[in-house]
């Protein structure tokens, strides 16, 4: 979801004249006026499909969910069905998208190569350094080096959606950097 489903929710409470209270005590499994509040306001809270159906249901509202491939925006060499991709890109999804992602260049790193190398893949080139290009002007914490793997092309679509996992990483309230599970 591009944007936190919770602005909607508040939108169409208010558009129905609705306060959080009426909400939550007219779902089926009544729920907390605090817990409508996380839901509207915390992009981070973890709601189930089943709760947002019966809100939206109170509502008089649908909820759809719908998966669409990314454009993939990889600059590789294709070596038969293996191609080469540097960090930088993966690094770049989640400075784009996840600006206030906790991890550094660094870990993305790191975490990118665990990852890849659990799928097979193989590091063709340690650390280069990386040339800051046009399209990083105004991006925050762009990448200084970079290194390259050989992977399938099934693994670089999978490993840009753990991108978009590591990129919603946040600091628990003891300091300590977690990423979801999905």
């Amino acid at each position: 979801m591009a944007e936190w489903i919770g602005r909607d929710l508040k939108r169409l409470r208010k558009l129905k004249g609705m306060r959080r209270q009426d909400v939550a005590s007219q779902l089926r499994q009544p729920v907390s006026v605090s817990t409508i509040r996380n839901i509207e306001h915390d992009e981070q809270y973890n709601v189930s499909l089943e709760l947002l159906g019966q809100i939206a249901q109170v509502l008089g509202a649908d909820v759809r969910i719908t998966l669409e491939p990314r454009e993939v925006d990889v600059q590789v060499r294709t070596e038969g069905a293996r191609q080469v991709v540097a960090s930088d890109h993966f690094i770049r999804i989640i400075r784009e998208s996840y600006p206030d992602c906790p991890l550094t260049n660094s870990q993305i790193g790191r975490r990118m190569w665990g990852f890849a190398s659990a799928r097979g893949a193989s590091r063709v080139r340690e650390r280069k350094l990386v040339k800051k290009a046009l399209s990083w002007t105004g991006l925050k914490r762009a990448p200084t080096t970079a290194a390259e793997y050989e992977v399938t092309d099934q693994d670089v679509t999978a490993m840009e959606l753990y991108a978009h996992r590591l990129g919603r990483a946040f600091k628990d309230d003891k300091g300590r950097i977690l990423v979801p599970a999905a």
